[in-house]
């Protein structure tokens, strides 16, 4: 299970860097709002490959905890804002909403596999 977690963060990190470039250019937000982004990012990629090389999962554990956080926060604070505008959100805040959502589950499927996995030292 960590094989597929540590190969899971490393994807997910990658595509999140990305994503995240993609959908602030031309419009980035004040930093904090960013850069935690990046932090998840590195976190991920760094875990997955010392996971892979190494017989420690802690900072693989580490990242997807901190990208579960992250993505809960982001995805709970899009869904409450869409709950109170109603019927007026935006097909595109929709979409995005719906994205979080799925990105925030792949982050809760990687941590339980972290979780799950066998340490081979402790």
């Amino acid at each position: 299970m960590i094989k597929i977690s540590a190969w899971l963060a490393i994807a997910f990190g990658l595509i999140l860097g990305v994503l995240e470039a993609v959908r602030n250019w031309g419009d980035w937000q004040w930093w904090p709002f960013w850069v935690v982004d990046y932090v998840a990012a590195a976190l991920l990629v760094a875990g997955g490959l010392l996971a892979l090389r190494r017989p420690v999962e802690r900072w693989l554990t580490a990242g997807w905890g901190f990208a579960c956080a992250m993505f809960w926060m982001s995805f709970f604070g899009h869904y409450g804002d869409a709950m109170k505008a109603g019927a007026e959100v935006s097909a595109r805040e929709q979409r995005l909403t719906l994205i979080i959502g799925l990105m925030f589950g792949i982050t809760v499927v990687g941590l339980g596999l972290s979780l799950l996995g066998k340490s081979r030292r402790f």
